[in-house]
């Protein structure tokens, strides 16, 4: 899969004031988090990149575009030199790399990997699911761990950079269980504008069929 699929989409939440300097607790953390993905209809975000391949040294930038719509639509755009695009509706994501034109569907069933997208409309803080604890608690962002409970996960820890102005998750650190990490960060994030299904369609030239994967 292309270097875009790490990439795990965690909610996104609309502001939230915080009351007082007290350090907050893991508990109070996910309730505002909960509080404010319910309130959340739709985002979109710039997206930066880095992957960190554990065989090599050099980092790999990628910048693009995400849109997200309740309850689980999801589109992410990189820009060149390596364009693609992808859309997710819940059930299937279709995958088009724009220069090789080639388009790939997979169905959430017979493909793992698109489960990092159900974080859209699944609740990642579930004891039965993964442990959370606080790691970093400084003047204007925490970082929250996440460390799945589930066998064989995709990712064996992630980090979530959560902004104490506006309790937006503004970035993401992951780690995969073969030493890869991608380090992920929103910015100009703009949230209930009114997204329409349209904005979550990928339109492929007349000569570019999609390949069914399974």
């Amino acid at each position: 899969m292309k270097l875009w699929l790490s990439i795990l989409i965690a909610l996104l939440l609309t502001p939230l004031p915080l009351k007082g300097s007290t350090p907050l607790g893991a508990e109070e953390v996910v309730r505002r988090l909960r509080e404010v993905q319910e309130k959340t209809r739709d985002f979109s975000a710039d997206l930066y990149q880095e992957k960190k391949l554990a065989l090599l040294k050099e980092k790999i930038v990628s910048r693009g575009r995400i849109r997200f719509k309740k309850p689980d639509k999801v589109s992410i755009e990189f820009f060149p030199p390596e364009s693609s695009q992808m859309v997710f509706d819940g059930k299937t994501a279709l995958l088009y790399y724009k220069q090789e034109k080639v388009a790939e569907r997979y169905s959430l069933r017979s493909n793992p990997m698109a489960e990092r997208y159900l974080l859209f409309s699944k609740d990642p803080f579930q004891e039965k699911l993964a442990e959370w604890k606080i790691l970093e608690d400084r003047e204007s962002f925490l970082v929250m761990e996440i460390v799945p409970k589930v066998k064989d996960p995709l990712f064996v820890k992630t980090g979530l950079r959560i902004s104490k102005k506006d309790w937006m998750v503004i970035g993401m650190d992951l780690v995969e269980k073969n030493g890869d990490t991608t380090s992920i960060r929103y910015s100009n994030m703009r949230v209930n504008t009114g997204l329409a299904d349209s904005d979550f369609e990928i339109h492929l030239p007349k000569d570019v069929k999609i390949t069914d994967v399974k």
